[in-house]
């Protein structure tokens, strides 16, 4: 096995070499059967060739192709020499695999070979019987190879979808994971840089200032570091990374507002409790609108409501009373909105931001409480 080999052409392989053997079975059963068949009728002369048309089906996996050329210059032959009038039936099994197998322009190049050949020794090798029953043996039979082939075809392009669909939640999975990452980073790095600066600022006037302002810096970092591990290990597993761990909540607020750096007043409104999905929307948003906070709004005092607007919504408040004298206070600007505005729309939910008449910055979300409506 090649160290460029894909996972999805290995396990193709490891099936194939479990069905190998049932292959191998039943081209021998059906060339006992056949040959039997048709060395009643036609002598052990016609039953060998018969049998011998059967066996090439037992590689078919691994030869579709070659298989298929195979099988069809055996039942032309056993046509034209035995007047074996099924000999279309082998030509069919490999027909059905080439199209499950094989790229559409070739699949369908060997099905217009099939029906040719088939089509042309049915009707020039002379028969006992009327021009209309040999057309109609050739309709037959031309309808008996097309069909497995259109069935083939049909499990090829299920499975082509099937693959679309497991690659795209692979990227949405990826996509989800590095806005988790971008959350974090950006929270925590933001606070870990403007706290080290005001630490250094008062280091020589107020030390128990600068130590307080070190000690969240230390916790933003340890923060930072266990989320970032949980995440990554969710990337490392051999699983199909559901399993997302302790996924931060509403729990979570108290601690993400003590080690956010300005003064934050918090109310939270619990009751009834939110989905889990809905709970990691509601910290994200939070700790972003914090993190912009800390970013230009410097030590503003910062006020979090998150309440109840009836049994099915609820209703995120993030205010500030910095100076509106201060920047980045385009509604709309910068990447934490548009990530906050996708977070609440992944729930279903709506969200606005902007400048206040009075001075400061306003992020306000209203979630569903419900499970999430897309992911």
């Amino acid at each position: 096995m090649g160290d460029g080999e894909s996972r999805p052409l290995v396990a193709r392989r490891l099936r194939d070499g479990q069905w190998q053997g049932v292959d191998t079975v039943a081209a021998v059963l059906l060339a006992l059967v056949f040959g039997v068949s048709e060395a009643r009728s036609g002598g052990w002369g016609a039953g060998a060739v018969a049998a011998l048309v059967w066996l090439p089906v037992a590689v078919r996996r691994r030869w579709p192709v070659r298989v298929l050329y195979t099988v069809l210059a055996g039942a032309v032959f056993a046509m034209a020499f035995t007047g074996w009038e099924e000999s279309w039936v082998p030509v069919g099994v490999a027909l059905y695999t080439v199209a499950a197998r094989e790229p559409r322009r070739r699949s369908a190049t060997a099905l217009g070979c099939s029906l040719g050949a088939v089509a042309a020794a049915m009707a020039l090798v002379p028969r006992p019987v009327p021009a209309s029953g040999v057309a109609g043996g050739v309709v037959f039979a031309s309808l008996m190879m097309t069909l497995p082939w259109v069935v083939g075809t049909a499990l090829k392009e299920q499975r082509s979808y099937a693959g679309l669909a497991a690659r795209q939640a692979v990227t949405d999975e990826r996509l989800r994971i590095a806005r988790e990452l971008h959350d974090v980073v950006a929270h925590h790095l933001t606070v870990i840089a403007v706290r080290a600066e005001v630490a250094r600022a008062v280091a020589s006037t107020n030390p128990r200032e600068a130590e307080r302002t070190l000690e969240l810096v230390g916790t933003a970092g340890r923060t930072a570091l266990t989320e970032m591990r949980r995440m990554l290990g969710v990337l490392r597993s051999p699983g199909d990374g559901a399993e997302w761990g302790a996924v931060p909540g509403l729990a979570d607020l108290p601690a993400l507002a003590d080690g956010a750096g300005p003064r934050v007043e918090l109310s939270v409104d619990p009751d009834p409790p939110l989905s889990p999905g809905v709970e990691l929307a509601v910290y994200r948003i939070v700790q972003e609108a914090l993190t912009n906070v800390v970013r230009h709004a410097g030590s503003a005092d910062c006020w979090v409501n998150l309440s109840r607007t009836g049994p099915e919504a609820v209703e995120i408040e993030v205010v500030n009373d910095a100076p509106s004298r201060l920047p980045s206070r385009r509604p709309g600007g910068g990447h934490g909105l548009i990530g906050m505005r996708e977070r609440a729309a992944m729930c279903g939910g709506t969200l606005s931001a902007g400048p206040l008449a009075t001075g400061g910055f306003r992020v306000h979300a209203r979630l569903p409480c419900g499970s999430e409506t897309a992911r």
